[in-house]
């Protein structure tokens, strides 16, 4: 029996996950590569993405629990 990566699902599909936070999370890391300084505006972010600010959270959170980055204020972050 053959593995399933998240690339090769029966369906030819990739899954949801793959496809939404995963995706965001990679235009995320291009938007903090190119802010001045490391400092994102979150608000701009969510702008930029399309999509709501609690997309953005999900990826901060993590970011900010595994030291990437710290929150400077309520809406922006910098880049440790």
């Amino acid at each position: 029996e053959a593995k399933l990566t998240p690339l090769a699902m029966p369906n030819g599909k990739r899954p949801r996950f793959d496809a939404s936070l995963v995706l965001l999370t990679r235009k995320f890391m291009a938007l903090l590569k190119k802010a001045p300084n490391g400092v994102l505006d979150l608000n701009e972010v969510a702008t930029t993405l399309g999509v709501r600010k609690r997309r953005v959270y999900d990826i901060t959170n993590v970011l900010d629990g595994i030291d990437l980055i710290q929150k400077r204020s309520k809406n922006l972050i910098q880049w440790m």
